[in-house]
């Protein structure tokens, strides 16, 4: 233990043994002249003041808590031919099947934009604003570049994006996402090629900001098994079929459920019979009609169908605006439907096969976003239950939706993942 002496208004540091002999009576010096013991002139006065201090030992400060935390992302995926429908931590969101590889900065505000590595990125809509190569989802682009597609959809969320780059502790260093993916999937038997190029998914830059990524987990679901458990719960069938149709393909499924496990009896999907072939038809038959130049892009056809409705005396308007008018060219679209089944073989077989059980009384529900389209959907019932009294044949709620909502009966509440 230190002490502290003061003497003279100043102070002087001695051990405490040091401090106990320094009496003033004691404190005596040898002259080395003359052989006596003198005092040690002032500093044989007493001892005014001792205090004693104690050193503390340096508390060594934690640095936990230094490094960024991770955010959870739950992101379930459906990458179409048509569209991207995603659901991230509970929200759900689509945009086209569309993306622009470019160089250079992306644009700033914009959904879908991001860099990784040397290259930038724009998906969905935001594409019109850039220059650059173009890829679309529908020429086989769907799976191959999976990766950017779930890129293009986390980027979409601007406020859970926000939400990590502002919580940041350190803002010299990336955020960091932990990453929970569930992809929708006709192509499940290459799920281990998919599950090694989704988990090489690690760096990206958004709105200036570096992001760090770790997929965490991969699971691969079988296209429409979001609807068929969706089925299970609202409907309680023990065997059922579902057709799905979707952008690049028309798919039938039937399912057995035991009241615990739902199980996949048969699936059959019919390739190039989706809404991109019925659009191209309907597009086909335009040209054909004598009403002048038809300048029409398949997105203008898209939104056409999307306001098809059907009037008081029970026939369809699909308003479309061409050379400047307003013109209903659902006669060009019932039209365009019965070529997409009668010229296509395997869709043909696959309705008869529908109808024939329908004619046994089983169930077949709807789903995709082909039949959010009110006339389609409403064509494609009355050729499957046509003479069929009491056919049980019905479009599913938000068909366009389901595959992905009805996923929530599968969602395990972990980490404040939303159901």
């Amino acid at each position: 233990m230190d002490i502290t002496i003061a003497t003279n208004g100043k102070s002087n540091t001695a051990s405490v043994s040091d401090a106990i002999l320094l009496e003033p009576s004691a404190t005596k010096e040898k002259n080395s002249s003359s052989g006596s013991d003198t005092p040690l002139g002032d500093v044989s006065a007493s001892v005014v003041d001792a205090e004693v201090v104690e050193s503390k030992p340096k508390i060594k400060r934690s640095r936990s808590g230094a490094n960024n935390k991770a955010k959870n992302f739950y992101l379930d995926i459906d990458a179409g031919a048509k569209r991207v429908k995603c659901r991230l931590n509970g929200k759900y969101k689509s945009f086209p099947s569309e993306m622009k590889e470019m160089k250079g900065d992306v644009p700033l505000r914009n959904d879908g934009c991001f860099s990784c590595g040397k290259k930038s990125y724009v998906v969905g809509r935001a594409i019109d604003r850039v220059n650059g190569e173009l890829i679309v989802g529908s020429q086989n682009k769907k799976l191959s570049h999976l990766n950017l597609w779930v890129l293009g959809a986390i980027t979409h969320y601007r406020k859970q994006m926000k939400d990590c780059t502002s919580s940041r502790r350190r803002k010299s260093q990336p955020a960091k996402i932990n990453l929970y993916l569930r992809v929708v999937t006709l192509s499940s038997p290459q799920r281990k090629e998919l599950d090694k190029m989704l988990k090489q998914i690690s760096n990206f830059t958004w709105e200036d900001t570096d992001f760090e990524v770790t997929v965490k987990s991969c699971e691969f679901i079988d296209e429409g098994e979001g609807a068929a458990v969706a089925i299970t719960r609202l409907y309680g069938n023990e065997i059922f079929h579902l057709i799905d149709l979707g952008g690049g393909t028309c798919s039938h499924s039937t399912y057995e459920w035991d009241g615990d496990e739902l199980s996949t009896v048969a699936k059959t999907p019919v390739s190039g019979a989706g809404m991109t072939s019925i659009i191209n038809k309907i597009f086909k038959a335009l040209t054909r009609t004598d009403r002048g130049a038809i300048q029409a892009e398949n997105s203008d056809i898209q939104e056409a169908l999307e306001l098809s409705r059907k009037k008081e005396d029970d026939s369809w308007e699909v308003p479309m605006r061409i050379n400047g008018e307003m013109q209903n060219i659902s006669s060009e679209v019932l039209g365009a439907l019965s070529e997409w089944v009668g010229n296509n073989y395997a869709l043909l077989k696959q309705f008869d096969y529908i109808s024939q059980k329908l004619s046994r009384g089983e169930s077949v529900y709807c789903s995709g976003g082909g039949f959010a389209v009110k006339i389609i959907a409403d064509w494609i019932l009355k050729y499957l239950s046509a003479d069929i009294p009491g056919a049980k044949i019905q479009v599913l709620d938000e068909p366009q939706h389901v595959n992905l909502t009805g996923l929530k009966w599968l969602d395990i509440v972990e980490g404040g993942q939303d159901v």
